[in-house]
């Protein structure tokens, strides 16, 4: 069975994906695989997302549609929504949303791209 080897995200503006995926969520320019100035590879512990440049911003109607998510798991939920905010990111819920195993809240990336930010119960 093949391995899942990296996630990919479309954005439109490759540069600004870089620093927004960079300086917001932390992820780095992996030193082993670059592709610019189409796509870029970065690493976040252990984990490759590749950007790739498109033409068009996305539009999903979240959570409605069917669609791929990065889901970040953090330990202080509200401190990360803190972290967000402070950031200037767009939250899609005004407070985390309950769900079994702990709590989530939306956002988006200036691409239109959605992801959640997760804290699971202890």
């Amino acid at each position: 069975m093949p391995n899942v080897c990296m996630i990919q995200i479309s954005v439109s503006d490759l540069d600004k994906a870089i620093d927004w995926y960079c300086q917001t969520l932390g992820f780095e320019v992996s030193k082993e695989h670059y592709y610019h100035p189409v796509a870029v590879d970065l690493i976040h512990q252990g984990c490759r997302l590749l950007l790739h440049k498109v033409d068009k911003p996305a539009r999903i109607d979240y959570p409605n549609v069917a669609q791929t998510l990065i889901c970040i798991e953090t330990d202080d939920i509200h401190k990360s929504i803190n972290d967000l905010k402070n950031k200037g990111v767009a939250l899609i819920h005004e407070t985390p949303q309950s769900f079994p195993a702990g709590m989530y809240i939306g956002f988006r990336d200036p691409f239109g791209n959605v992801h959640e930010l997760v804290g699971f119960k202890k």
